[in-house]
C-alpha cells in the first residue's frame, strides 16, 4: 500500500509544483541530483499549503532550500496571528523517511539563527519574507510552529527525545514552540481532498438537532467538541476554504477558549457562540447522524482550532465539553448566498473595553483640561480622526506614555504585549491616577522623542542590539522615564531642556539595556514574551542608569559603523584575488544587513532576481571590480554596487558602504568571511 501511495505523491508533487519550485541553483547537476531535491523542496511546499492554506504559487515561494538554508527547507510566516511555520521535508522513494538527529541540529542551529534575527546567514530565497518574520517576531503572542514533513510512516521517534528538549528550551514559562509532523497518510488525505479546490465531507452526531424551515432549510443543535476538534485533525486549513480568513494562532481570545475547555468544559457552551457551517448538501439520520458533503467552516475558524488544541492537551476534557452549530445546506438558496452568510457573520463590531473608558469622568475631565488649559485636542473615542502629532494626541498614545511612566515595569511590558490590557481595572486606575492634561501631554511628548532618537539607533545597530532596538521601544521609554524623575514637575525652561537630552538618555538607556541582557546570556525574544523577565532586566538597567557607575560600551559587534570598518581593514577583495579563492564565474548573491537595507531593497530585489545576482570575473586591469551584476551586465566593486542598487531602487541609502560583508558565495559566506578563512588558514 506504501508503495501505490509514494507513487500518488510524486506524481502529484510533479503535476502541481514543476515550474513553481525555484530549482535555479542546481542548473547544471545531474538528474540523479536535480529529481530528489525537486521532490523534497515540492514536498515542503506541499506542507506549507497543508499547514497554511496558502495557493500553490504562494508555498512555493516559502520554500528556501538550498546552500545556506541552515537546516531550513521552508518558512512561512502569518504576520497578522503572527505564526511562523517552519518545515524540513524528508523524501524517501521508498516511502520510509524519518527524522534523526543530524536533521534536528541543523534546523534548532537554523531556528536560533532566525530568532536572532540573523537573516543574512539564510540564502536570498528567505529575504523577502525578511519584514514579516521581523515584525512576527517582534510580538510577545508569537507562535513557532516546527514542520517535519515525511514521505514515510516512521514519524519522529530517533529525534523524539530532541525534540521534546527543543520544545523545553523555547517553551519557559509560556508556550511558544510546537512540533506538527505530516506523515505520508496527511499528504495523501489532503491529495484526496483535492489542492485546488478541495472537497471536505464531514459527519457528526447531534441528537439534538431542530431545523429551521423558511425562507430557507438550516439545521442546528449541538455537537460534543471532541467531534468538531476531530474535523480540524482531518482536514486542517481545507475545512475553512470558504472562510474569509483562516485561525489566527494562539492569540489571546483563542487561549481564552482553550482554556476554558480545560478547566470548565461544561461551561463552554454557555460562554461561547458556536460555529456555523455550510455544506453542498446535508443527509440526516433519525437518530442525529449526519453527513455534510461539500462542507466549509464561514464562521468560528477560531473555535474550532482552539479545540483542536485543547484537545491535544486533554481530550477528556474536550470530550466533556459541547458547542452549539449551525449548519446551512446551500441547495435551493440563491446564488451567492454562501458569501453573503460568510460575510456577515465575520463582520459584526464587537466592543472593545477602550470604548467603555471613553465614558469615563476621568477622561471627559482629560479632554477638557486639554482643551481649555493647553489649547490641544484629546481625542477619546475610536474612529474619530486623531489630531495633527502638534495638536494633541488620543486616549491609546496616552495610556501607552502613561504606561511607560509608570514606576513599574511590568505595565509597560502590557503595553508591548496587548495594548488592550491598559483599560482593565488594575492597570487603569494605575495609569490614570493622576490626570492632568499636562502631565499627560508631556509623557507623550516624552514617547515621542524616545521614538524619534530610535530612528538613528535602528539604522546604525546590529545582531542582538539591532533586535532590542526594534522590539524594546518601550521598555527604553520606560528607562528614560526612570532616568528624568521629575519630568512631570519641573518647570517648563527646564523641560524644553530634557526634551533635547532625550537622545543621549536612549543611548544610556539601551546600553545598560544591553549590559544586563549580555551579563545574563539573555535571548532578546525570550524578553518580550513574559512579565517577569522583562522586569527583571528593566530594573537591572535602571539600577545601572541610577547609579554613579560610568555607561557600558555597547560591543564593537553591534555596531555597523566598527563592522564596517573592520571590513574596510579586511581588504577582502585583493585577499580572495591574491588567492584566487573565488573561481571565475562563480555566482554571488546580495544579501542585506541593517534593516535599512532591507526595507529599501528587499521588495526591489524580489521583482526581479537579477538586482540582487552578480558574477565573480577579475581582470589583470582592474582587480577591484570583480562583480558582473546580472541586470545590466556592467562591472562593479562589491561597494559601488550596493550604492548603484540604492540609486536604481530610487531609495536613499549610504554615500558609502562596504559591500563585501553584503555579497554571498552560496556554501562559503560572505567575501569577509572567506577572505578571513584565507588569513586564518596562512597564519596555521
Amino acid at each position: 500500500m506504501k508503495d501505490l501511495q509514494i507513487r500518488q505523491l510524486e506524481a502529484a508533487l510533479n503535476e502541481q509544483f514543476d515550474g513553481l519550485i525555484d530549482m535555479t541553483d542546481l542548473e547544471g547537476r545531474d538528474d540523479k541530483t536535480v529529481r530528489p531535491a525537486f521532490l523534497s523542496r515540492a514536498l515542503a511546499a506541499l506542507a506549507v499549503l497543508e499547514v497554511t492554506g496558502l495557493d500553490r504559487e504562494q508555498a512555493a515561494a516559502c520554500v528556501i532550500d538550498g546552500f545556506d538554508d541552515q537546516g531550513i527547507d521552508a518558512v512561512a510566516v502569518d504576520a497578522d496571528a503572527p505564526h511562523i511555520y517552519i518545515i524540513q521535508a524528508k523524501w524517501s522513494k521508498t516511502a520510509d523517511a524519518s527524522f534523526d538527529q543530524k536533521a534536528l541540529f541543523a534546523l534548532k542551529e537554523g531556528l536560533k539563527k532566525l530568532v536572532s534575527g540573523q537573516y543574512d546567514r539564510f540564502n536570498n530565497k528567505l529575504q523577502p519574507m525578511v519584514p514579516a518574520l521581523n515584525y512576527a517576531l517582534s510580538n510577545p503572542r508569537v507562535q513557532i510552529t516546527i514542520v517535519p514533513a515525511l514521505a514515510g510512516d516512521r514519524g519522529l521517534p530517533p529525534a523524539q527525545q530532541d525534540f521534546e528538549d527543543l520544545k523545553d528550551e523555547y517553551n519557559d514559562p509560556q508556550e511558544i514552540l510546537r512540533v506538527e509532523p505530516l506523515l505520508l497518510q496527511h499528504f495523501i488525505s489532503a491529495l484526496r481532498a483535492g489542492l485546488d479546490d478541495p472537497r471536505v465531507d464531514l459527519k457528526a452526531r447531534m441528537p439534538d438537532f431542530r431545523f429551521h424551515g423558511e425562507p430557507y432549510l438550516a439545521y442546528y443543535g449541538t455537537l460534543t467538541a471532541d467531534q468538531v476538534a476531530g474535523w480540524y485533525a482531518e482536514h486542517r486549513h481545507r475545512l475553512f476554504q470558504r472562510n474569509i480568513r483562516f485561525p489566527l494562532g494562539l492569540t489571546k481570545i483563542n487561549s481564552g477558549l482553550v482554556e476554558t475547555v480545560l478547566r470548565e468544559p461544561t461551561h463552554f457552551w454557555y460562554f461561547h457562540n458556536g460555529i456555523t457551517v455550510l455544506c453542498d448538501q446535508l443527509d440526516v439520520g433519525p437518530r442525529g447522524d449526519l453527513e455534510l458533503s461539500g462542507a466549509s467552516v464561514v464562521n468560528g475558524a477560531q473555535t474550532v482550532s482552539s479545540l483542536h488544541e485543547a484537545a491535544e492537551r486533554s481530550a477528556e476534557s474536550v470530550a466533556r465539553a459541547r458547542v452549539h452549530v449551525r449548519i446551512i445546506p446551500l441547495k435551493g438558496t440563491p446564488d451567492n448566498f454562501d458569501r453573503q452568510v460568510t460575510i456577515a457573520t465575520n463582520t459584526q463590531n464587537g466592543v472593545a473595553e477602550q470604548d467603555f473608558r471613553a465614558l469615563d469622568d476621568i477622561q471627559t475631565r482629560l479632554r477638557y483640561d486639554f482643551d481649555v488649559t493647553l489649547n490641544k485636542t484629546y481625542v477619546i473615542k475610536r474612529g474619530e480622526t486623531p489630531p495633527a502629532p502638534a495638536d494633541g494626541c488620543d486616549m491609546v498614545e496616552a495610556a501607552i506614555a502613561l504606561g511607560c511612566a509608570h514606576q513599574d515595569p511590568q505595565i509597560s511590558f502590557q503595553a508591548k504585549s496587548e495594548a488592550s490590557l491598559l483599560w482593565k481595572d488594575e492597570i487603569y486606575t494605575k495609569i490614570f491616577r493622576r490626570p492632568d492634561a499636562r502631565r499627560v501631554w508631556r509623557a507623550v511628548q516624552l514617547l515621542r522623542a524616545v521614538r524619534k532618537a530610535l530612528v538613528p539607533l535602528q539604522q546604525s545597530l546590529e545582531s542582538r542590539a539591532g533586535a532590542f532596538v526594534d522590539q524594546g521601544e518601550y521598555m527604553i521609554t520606560h528607562l528614560v522615564f526612570r532616568q528624568q524623575q521629575n519630568w512631570s514637575s519641573c518647570p517648563e525652561g527646564e523641560w524644553t531642556r530634557m526634551l533635547k537630552l532625550i537622545p543621549a538618555s536612549v543611548e544610556a538607556a539601551l546600553r545598560w539595556a544591553m549590559y544586563a541582557l549580555d551579563r545574563g546570556n539573555t535571548q532578546v525574544g525570550g524578553v518580550f514574551r513574559t512579565a517577569q523577565r522583562y522586569a527583571h532586566i528593566a530594573e537591572s538597567a535602571a539600577e545601572g542608569l541610577l547609579s554613579r557607575e560610568s555607561t557600558p560600551e555597547l560591543s564593537p559587534e553591534y555596531q555597523s559603523a566598527e563592522r564596517e570598518k573592520r571590513a574596510r581593514q579586511a581588504n577582502a577583495v585583493t585577499v580572495i584575488v591574491d588567492a584566487g579563492a573565488i573561481a571565475e564565474g562563480t555566482r554571488l548573491e546580495f544579501r542585506p544587513v541593517t534593516d535599512l537595507e532591507r526595507r529599501a531593497l528587499t521588495k526591489w530585489i524580489a521583482e526581479d532576481r537579477r538586482r540582487g545576482s552578480a558574477t565573480w570575473v577579475v581582470s589583470r586591469s582592474n582587480r577591484s571590480k570583480v562583480l558582473l551584476w546580472e541586470w545590466n551586465g556592467e562591472r562593479y566593486s562589491p561597494s559601488a554596487l550596493v550604492v548603484e542598487m540604492f540609486r536604481h531602487a530610487n531609495k536613499s541609502g549610504p554615500q558609502a558602504v562596504q559591500g563585501t560583508r553584503r555579497w554571498f558565495v552560496a556554501g562559503q559566506g560572505s567575501l569577509v568571511d572567506i577572505a578571513n578563512s584565507i588569513r586564518g588558514d596562512s597564519a596555521e
